[in-house]
C-alpha cells in the first residue's frame, strides 16, 4: 500500500473514530449535565454549517452560492438538510439519550437497509443476494440489539426502537436526496448550507434559546467534540481519506465508528451490552461490509 492510501486509511478511521466520540460526548450532555437536546441540536447545525460555509467561500469563492439560482435545487439543498441532516442529528441524539451512544450509532447502520427496500419500492430496484441476505442480517440484528438474552417483552424499548429507526431514515434521505446537487455544486458547499439551512429550521421549530445546562469545563469539552472534532473534523478527514482510498473501502472503514462510540460510552460512561445485543451489533455492522465488498467485486 502506498503511502498516499496509507494516510486515507487512517484519515478515514479518525473520521470515523470522531463520530463515535461526538455520540458519548452527545450521552454525556444530555445524561450528565442535563442539556437540552434542541438547543444542542442547533447549536452544532447552526455552527458547524457556518464554518464549513466559510471555509468553502474560502476555497470556491462566490461559486458555492451557484445553487441558490435554481428554484428546484434550492428546495433539494431545504429537503436534503430538513429531512436528511437535521432529522437524522435531533433523532440521533433522541436515541442516545435513551439507549447510549453505542446502541443508538448501531440503530442508524441499519439505513442501508432502508435504502435498498427503498430502491425497491420506488424505482423496482431488485436487490442482489448480499443485498436481501444483508436486510435480513439486519432485521435479526436489531431484534437482538433490542431484546435481551432471554428476549423478554420488559427489555424491549419502543421508544428506543422509534428514534433509532428514524435516524437512519434520516441518513437514507441524507444519503439518497443529495446525490445530484453533490455532483453539481461540491459537496463541502451542499453539506455546509444544507447544515446552516436545517439549523435555521431547527431554531424556528423548536425555539429553544437556552441550553439549561450544568456548565464546567467538562460541558465545554463535550461541546466542543460534538461541534468540531465530531462534525467539522470528522467529516473532512472522513472526505479526504475516501478520495484517496475510495468510497467502498470508506464504507467498510466507517463500520468502525459504531464500535468507537460503544467503546467510549462503556469506556467513560459505564454502557453495558448483554452479549445477545452484542451479537445484534455485529449484525448489524456486517451489513454495511457485505453491501460494501459486493459493489467491490462487481
Amino acid at each position: 500500500m502506498k503511502r498516499y492510501e496509507i494516510i486515507g486509511v487512517l484519515l478515514t478511521l479518525l473520521g470515523a473514530v470522531l463520530w463515535g466520540v461526538s455520540g458519548a460526548s452527545v450521552q454525556f450532555l444530555s445524561n450528565y449535565r442535563d442539556m437540552n437536546l434542541e438547543w444542542l441540536v442547533t447549536m452544532r447545525l447552526i455552527t458547524a454549517g457556518l464554518l464549513t460555509v466559510i471555509y468553502a467561500w474560502f476555497k470556491y469563492g462566490n461559486s458555492i452560492f451557484h445553487v441558490f439560482r435554481s428554484l428546484k435545487d434550492t428546495a433539494g439543498l431545504i429537503v436534503f438538510g430538513v429531512f436528511g441532516m437535521a432529522l437524522c442529528q435531533y433523532t440521533y441524539f433522541k436515541s442516545i439519550a435513551l439507549a447510549g451512544a453505542g446502541i443508538a450509532t448501531v440503530l442508524q447502520y441499519l439505513a442501508p437497509s432502508m435504502i435498498i427496500v427503498y430502491l425497491l419500492v420506488r424505482y423496482g430496484k431488485h436487490p442482489s443476494k448480499g443485498e436481501i441476505f444483508s436486510v435480513i442480517l439486519a432485521l435479526a440484528g436489531t431484534i437482538c440489539l433490542m431484546g435481551n438474552d432471554d428476549f423478554s417483552f420488559e427489555s424491549f424499548r419502543s421508544d428506543v426502537l422509534f428514534w433509532g429507526l428514524l435516524s437512519a431514515v434520516g441518513v437514507a434521505v441524507y444519503s439518497v436526496s443529495p446525490v445530484r446537487l453533490l455532483a453539481t455544486y461540491g459537496t463541502i458547499p451542499i453539506v455546509g448550507f444544507g447544515m446552516f439551512l436545517s439549523g435555521l429550521v431547527s431554531a424556528i421549530l423548536f425555539q429553544q434559546p437556552y441550553s439549561y445546562a450544568t456548565w464546567d469545563v467538562w460541558t465545554v469539552v463535550g461541546c466542543f467534540n460534538v461541534v468540531f472534532l465530531g462534525t467539522i473534523v470528522s467529516f473532512n478527514a472522513y472526505l479526504e481519506g475516501v478520495k484517496r482510498i475510495g468510497a467502498v473501502s470508506g464504507s467498510i472503514l466507517s463500520s468502525i465508528e459504531p464500535i468507537s462510540a460503544a467503546f467510549f460510552g462503556w469506556a467513560f460512561l459505564d454502557n453495558q451490552f448483554s452479549v445477545l445485543g452484542l451479537v445484534g451489533m455485529a449484525m448489524i455492522i456486517a451489513t454495511v461490509i457485505i453491501i460494501a465488498l459486493e459493489k467491490r467485486n462487481q
